[in-house]
């Protein structure tokens, strides 16, 4: 017997001994495969990222077909490259409720491993939730794909148990195979190859089949009530997609389509290439974002909510799409969310050109009053006129690095102290080696100053001079883990995963002021870069 179905017996026995009100696992691809058999339509929609792109029917589409000649069964792929949950919970609505589905594949394990565990719950938990609370509750499956180095199942894992839900364990299968027989079936280190995708739909047979058959007996169960959520914060079960064609505001313009195979993801684009150009949209609720087009022609532009602390989105980095929440768990009322290109620039800064908005983000809109919000400092106007002067790389020195143990990142170590830390012991007594840093623009890699892809620390000092001081927005982005200190004052901590580049606002004294960043490597690289922007107004009016 193989590990994946002895795994799938596993979790069939703990459905069967779960509390009272919960069903056993399958029982809902039972009923739908049971409605099938009768002659019933079954509409069958995959959701995921690029691995579910490339599946074509979802790596079940063709065996539905066979298996229930009676049927007429619909395959829809709703896969959508590099994205995962935090999209996916926008996505759901446009993309699988509106086809009426009986059965639901989700497949977000790979992407989703950025996210924290409590992100993680909560986005696969709402998309559940959501789906089985339509008045027509599809079958849900939880694809469970596979990474080289492993993937974290555990959180998709714990909302699939706690709602009684299949799942498809796929690093199972690769195991079984052994490590050896990776690039027979992989192109890279998580997407399979044309091998792979049939080992895939192998592997997803082999547990419907069984559910198939329990169907063929006629005894189906009831659906089970839902348990009380796992998460936390409250489940995002509104979240849609809202499309900006259409939108009027002085300086954009409609454009019907996007000439590359993205444009399947859009459905129209609002765009404008004027700096300085702004668009001002009230929402209601509690989540808010937009979903953008990207291309190295493009710019760049700021968004925030309520005039708050902005993020600084550049378009221009690869091509295809993106998205950028500006909004999150906010007070459940009106809002205004806000987005302004940069002034004209220099050209090398890459700020300026093209901004193509596809759709908002909302969510919350249900439990919202209509009461206003505050607005804070950061209006259209103060963000456009943002002007960043970049801490170029040979202004830094640098000192490490330092072992951060045998993970694959240096997170571990972030809090640990070493010689040139504020707060350790013999900083400022005992010498540290600062070394000048190399490099070209403003990004320090620590990766390659080292010589080293190892796990490590290392830390980075400069001075800034402020003139006569005032109030300044830093501009930090990081890969991956970092603390700053600004005139040994702690400002900022990167510890998990997080927007880059990341604002702050500070006070600078006049004159010189000391900037101290100590990062620590992630498992794709370990760089940074700062830069610097004077603002006209007093920070605390610009953090509520």
């Amino acid at each position: 017997m193989s590990r994946a179905m002895r795994w799938l017996i596993g979790v069939a026995l703990w459905g069967l001994a779960c509390g009272a009100g919960l069903a056993a696992v399958g029982d809902d691809v039972v009923a739908v495969f049971s409605r099938a058999e009768r002659g019933e339509p079954l509409r069958y929609v995959a959701i995921g990222g690029s691995i579910t792109q490339a599946s074509g029917d979802g790596w079940a589409g063709g065996w539905l077909r066979e298996r229930f000649p009676r049927s007429e069964v619909t395959v829809v792929n709703s896969g959508m490259s590099a994205t995962g949950s935090s999209l996916g919970i926008f996505r759901i609505e446009r993309d699988v409720i509106a086809h009426q589905p009986d059965l639901v594949a989700i497949e977000y394990c790979v992407n989703d491993g950025g996210l924290s565990d409590e992100e993680a719950i909560r986005y696969m938990e709402t998309m559940v939730v959501r789906l089985k609370s339509l008045p027509h509750p599809p079958a849900i499956i939880i694809v469970e794909a596979a990474a080289r180095d492993g993937v974290n199942l555990t959180r998709h894992r714990r909302v699939a148990r706690h709602y009684g839900l299949v799942e498809v364990d796929m690093q199972a299968a690769m195991d079984a195979k052994g490590t050896a027989a990776w690039n027979d079936y992989f192109s890279d280190r998580v997407h399979p190859n044309k091998a792979g995708h049939a080992l895939y739909a192998e592997t997803m047979r082999g547990v419907l089949a069984p559910l198939a058959e329990r169907a063929g007996t006629g005894k189906v169960k009831k659906p089970a009530r839902l348990p009380a959520p796992l998460s936390r914060k409250p489940l995002l079960l509104d979240a849609r997609l809202v499309p900006l064609q259409g939108y009027q505001s002085s300086g954009w313009r409609q454009e019907a389509s996007l000439p590359a195979w993205w444009n399947r993801f859009f459905q129209g684009v609002l765009s404008s290439d004027e700096p300085g150009a702004t668009l001002r949209i009230p929402v209601r609720g509690t989540t808010f974002g937009v979903f953008y087009a990207m291309n190295k022609e493009y710019g760049s532009f700021y968004v925030n909510v309520d005039d708050g602390m902005p993020r600084h989105v550049f378009t221009n980095t690869r091509g295809g799409y993106n998205s950028v929440v500006a909004g999150i768990d906010l007070p459940a009322r009106e809002h205004v969310l806000t987005l302004a290109l940069p002034a004209k620039s220099e050209s090398n800064a890459r700020l300026n050109g093209a901004v193509k908005l596809g759709y908002l983000l909302v969510a919350g809109e249900t439990r919202a009053k209509r009461e206003a919000s505050p607005r804070s400092a950061f209006t259209a106007e103060v963000m456009r006129n943002l002007m960043f002067a970049d801490m170029t790389a040979s202004a830094w020195r640098w000192a490490g690095p330092f072992p951060a143990g045998d993970g694959i990142d240096g997170r571990e170590a972030l809090f640990t102290k070493f010689l040139p830390e504020p707060g350790d012991a013999d900083f400022g007594v005992k010498p540290v080696a600062w070394r000048p840093v190399t490099g070209d623009g403003a990004r320090v890699d620590v990766r390659t100053l080292s010589g080293s892809r190892k796990p490590m620390v290392a830390y980075a000092r400069t001075e800034f001079d402020a003139g006569e001081g005032g109030e300044a927005v830093l501009s930090v982005a990081v890969d991956y883990y970092a603390q700053l200190w600004v005139n040994g004052e702690r400002v900022l901590v990167f510890d998990g995963p997080h927007p880059s580049p990341l604002f702050t606002t500070v006070r600078l004294k006049a004159g010189l002021n000391e900037f101290l960043i100590k990062t620590a490597s992630g498992s794709a690289g370990h760089n940074f870069e700062l830069s610097v922007a004077k603002v006209p107004f007093h920070a605390s009016a610009a953090v509520r």
